[in-house]
């Protein structure tokens, strides 16, 4: 079972990573469509560092803290028997499988209507299939994400996320007999891109693995807290060189390791915010936010991009970058008083889209 204090810290961990992954879908300056692109790819070289530094580096620590707390929260809170398991899966068909299908399902919803309205089609068809000219297998792929991302895109997690619940299991007996060689090879693959399946993808294996070890070896996440400030020592200069050598071939080895690094750095964080009523108040109050932001989103965050790239001008020094930090608070405000309306008005409702979250 969790403690108390180790609870506090996971739930402050709910919405932070939420942040990074709308920075991470925020971070190009050029938005293409069927009739061009809007945008600029002239950028100046601090807009530059400043968007690889936050999106394709802190905020990419967001993937991997989410799985591996999802991989600790599963095989801490029980013990392994043939009965809780598939409690645990029912749980999940609430928590997982509806919100995956109701997101999705009005996604499909939304594209087909934005298809059907003439001015709008460029905008949302790309050199895809329209959603009304689909037939049944290709509704079925493009919901479940079949051969790619789901119409959802970024619920290609909680998709991969659902395979690994039906996976614990077997990675439950690799992480208890053969933890080094497993982790090794899933680590390799990870950083050679040389995964062999499509779903659910290496990130997803290797840090919900490494989540379970934690729990059915009884681990507290937060063991390392003694090391946090080496392991700090460790991250930024790492950081730095990713950001550095962003564009050059071996990038790939120092951004995933980095990563590893992060995640410990993001879990020795939580030490101190702990300690700071104010914060662990507004982290605690903005979690329940949590996944409703996740889910809406997109396409909220590709709307006011494509709003503010084609109407606002963008010679000014710093305009991409103030536009490029602004919009994703924008849309986390929206959301975050949106699902408090929807906590007011109709709090079923959200309960069933979120999960009961």
């Amino acid at each position: 079972m969790l403690d108390s204090a180790a609870s506090l810290r996971l739930k402050l961990l709910r919405f932070p990573p939420i942040i990074g992954v709308i920075y991470i879908h925020g971070y190009n300056t050029v938005i293409g469509y069927a009739g061009g692109t809007v945008g600029t790819a002239d950028v100046n070289g601090f807009t530059n560092w400043v968007r690889i530094l936050i999106s394709e580096g802190i905020a990419r620590i967001a993937v991997p803290l989410f799985f591996l707390m999802s991989g600790y929260l599963f095989f801490a809170t029980f013990h392994w028997s043939k009965q809780t398991y598939w409690r645990k899966i029912a749980t999940r068909l609430r928590s997982l499988f509806v919100p995956f299908v109701f997101w999705n399902l009005v996604g499909m919803a939304f594209l087909a209507l934005v298809q059907a309205i003439p001015a709008f089609r460029p905008y949302f068809t790309g050199a895809g299939k329209m959603i009304a000219d689909y037939d049944l297998p290709e509704y079925f792929t493009a919901l479940f994400g079949v051969h790619g991302y789901p119409v959802a895109y970024h619920f290609w997690f909680i998709r991969d996320l659902m395979l690994l619940v039906l996976l614990a299991p077997v990675l439950a007996v690799m992480v208890r007999f053969l933890p080094i060689p497993f982790f090794l090879a899933v680590y390799l693959c990870w950083v050679t891109e040389s995964w062999p399946i499509y779903a659910p993808a290496a990130v997803g294996v290797l840090f919900f693995s490494a989540g379970a070890f934690c729990g059915i070896k009884g681990r507290n996440l937060f063991a390392l807290d003694r090391f946090g400030t080496a392991i700090v020592l460790v991250y930024l200069p790492m950081l730095i060189a990713d950001v550095i050598w962003y564009e050059d071939w071996f990038n790939i080895y120092i951004h995933r390791t980095g990563l590893i690094a992060g995640v410990l750095v993001t879990l020795y964080l939580t030490k101190f915010a702990v300690r700071s009523q104010w914060l662990c108040h507004a982290l605690l109050a903005l979690g329940g936010a949590s996944f409703f932001v996740y889910a809406a989103h997109e396409p909220l965050l590709g709307i006011l991009r494509l709003l503010a790239y084609t109407y606002i001008p963008l010679d000014g020094p710093y305009t991409v970058l103030i536009l490029y930090l602004t919009i994703p608070v924008v849309v986390m405000a929206l959301l975050v008083c949106c699902h408090r309306l929807l906590r007011d008005v109709c709090p079923g409702l959200l309960g069933v889209i979120t999960g009961g979250r």
